[in-house]
C-alpha cells in the first residue's frame, strides 16, 4: 500500500553500519552530522552499534579539523605517528566506511 516512506528506515544491521558513516557530513559551514542524527536521511534507524557510532564521530572530528583548516586524516595532512590505528574514517571510499 505505501510505496516508501521519508527519513528513517527499519532495521537492517548491514547497512545501517555503512550508512550512518558514509552519512556522516558538513551540511553547512560549520554544522556536522553525526551518528543517529544522519539516519534521518534515509539511513537504518535500528541497527548502527557502537563501532558505527564511534567511527561516525571519528570522521566527524576529522571533518571539523578540516572545516577549522587544521590538519586532518581526511586531506592526508594528520601527524599519523602518534597514534596510526585511530584513522578508522579517514576517507569516504566504500572500504574506509565499512564498519
Amino acid at each position: 500500500m505505501i510505496n516508501s516512506v521519508p527519513g528513517m528506515k527499519a532495521l537492517d544491521m548491514n547497512a545501517a553500519e555503512d550508512a550512518i558513516v558514509r552519512l556522516t557530513r558538513e551540511v553547512v559551514p560549520g554544522m556536522i552530522v553525526t551518528g543517529m542524527e544522519v539516519a534521518g536521511d534515509g539511513a537504518p534507524r535500528m541497527g548502527p552499534t557502537f563501532g558505527a557510532m564511534m567511527i561516525s564521530g571519528q570522521k566527524a572530528a576529522h571533518l571539523a579539523l578540516r572545516a577549522l583548516g587544521l590538519p586532518n586524516a581526511l586531506d592526508g595532512t594528520a601527524e599519523t605517528s602518534i597514534h596510526p590505528e585511530l584513522i578508522l574514517a579517514a576517507a569516504d571510499e566504500a572500504e574506509t566506511a565499512d564498519a
